[in-house]
Formats: structure tokens, C-alpha cells, sequence
């Protein structure tokens, strides 16, 4: 029986995780991914520059700041990691006391990255040494490429978006310092909004911009 084949039964036997196959494929072992373990600062950018990102970390909560050009004040989302799940604030006319939490869109795998990997060498970003880890992420529809420092700081994301493969988030400065809790909470008086997941496309530029076709 071919290779793939008995690998692909073993698959539906065992329940194997979609990366628990990719690593059978590849003939690499699934091991957990690194974790975040301090408090840092991370400024990025996306493809071709179109919006600057900054990522907060600190004891597991996540800050995001995209800053878009003619759009005054950016957006920030407050990242829940476990559930991708994103609670967007953004400086919209008729929003300004309203949030919107929504599942993390796919172009944002860098902020919440799944349990394991399988590792594809080593590389530097931003003059920091990283290991590449390539996963399977929910809504992606192709492995994600992340490379990861030791502490657990992704400094750069390659995926396919829209049926495009692309390096998706690169840092270009990292700080590890303690963070301020106020920035990892919602402002006073907020109103938090859930959104269904098939009205995400239907906000401008997904309310988290800067990811363009």
C-alpha cells in the first residue's frame, strides 16, 4: 500500500490534528509551539507597508494598534489568544462608545498562533534570532510560517490570504519591558457589541485594516 495512503488511514484511525499530519507528511515531529514568557512591545509592518502594527504582551493578554493612513486615531483590538477572539475599538463615526468583538481574522494568526508546530529552521528578523514553525491555523486553508524567538515573540507570519502566499506580519523593533495594565483593558463606560460571524466581511477593511487583496 503507498506511503501516503497508509499514513492517510492512520490519520482517520488515531485523530490526528491537522499538523500532527503535516508532520507525518513531512517526517518532522508536532511538538508544542513557544509561548509567550515576558512582557514585550513588537512594531511591524504588513505587506508592502500599507499600515504600521504594534503588539503588546503582557501575562497573556494582547494589545493590537493598527495604524492606518486617513484614519485618524487607528484601530486597536484587545486579543483573547485562547478563544481568537478580538474585541476591536476603532475611531469610526458613530462608534466612538462602541466595541465590537469578533473571531480573529485569519491575517492575524501572529497574534494568537495554535499549540504546536513543526520546526523548519532557523532565521533572524528585526537582528532577533527565531525558529521557524510551520502550523495549521482555523480559516487559513494552507500551513501558516512563523518564526518564533525563544521567549515566544513572533517576528514574522507567512500565509496564504485570499489564495495568496505572502509574508503577512514582519517586526521591525522589539522591546521586552513591563507593560501597562490600563492599555490591556476597555476604556470606561465601553459597550461591547459581539458580532455574527457572517456579518465579519461586511465592516470596512474587517475593521482591522491594513491586510489589502
Amino acid at each position: 500500500m503507498p506511503l501516503l495512503s497508509v499514513i492517510l488511514r492512520s490519520a482517520v484511525r488515531s485523530a490526528l490534528t491537522p499538523v500532527t499530519l503535516l508532520a507525518a507528511l513531512g517526517g518532522a515531529a508536532a511538538e508544542p509551539l513557544p509561548r509567550p514568557s515576558v512582557d514585550f512591545a513588537v512594531k511591524g509592518t504588513t505587506p508592502g507597508r500599507e499600515a504600521s502594527l504594534d503588539l503588546a504582551h503582557r501575562g497573556g493578554q494582547l494589545r493590537l494598534d493598527v495604524g492606518v493612513a486617513g484614519l485618524p486615531g487607528g484601530v486597536t483590538g484587545l486579543i483573547d489568544p485562547k478563544r481568537r477572539k478580538v474585541v476591536v475599538l476603532a475611531a469610526v463615526p458613530g462608534m466612538q462608545n462602541v466595541a465590537i468583538e469578533m473571531d480573529l481574522p485569519a491575517e492575524y494568526a501572529f497574534a494568537s498562533m495554535p499549540a504546536e508546530g513543526v520546526r523548519g529552521g532557523a532565521a533572524t528578523v528585526a537582528g532577533e534570532a527565531c525558529e521557524v514553525w510551520r502550523s495549521t491555523v482555523k480559516g487559513v486553508p494552507e500551513p501558516v510560517e512563523a518564526c518564533i524567538t525563544a521567549d515566544g515573540i513572533v517576528l514574522r507570519t507567512e500565509a496564504s490570504i485570499n489564495g495568496r502566499r505572502r509574508v503577512v506580519f514582519e517586526a521591525t523593533e522589539v522591546v521586552r519591558a513591563p507593560q501597562d495594565p490600563a492599555r490591556f483593558a476597555l476604556p470606561p463606560g465601553m459597550k461591547v457589541t459581539r458580532l455574527p460571524k457572517g456579518m465579519q466581511g461586511l465592516l470596512p477593511g474587517g475593521l482591522l485594516p491594513g491586510l489589502g487583496n
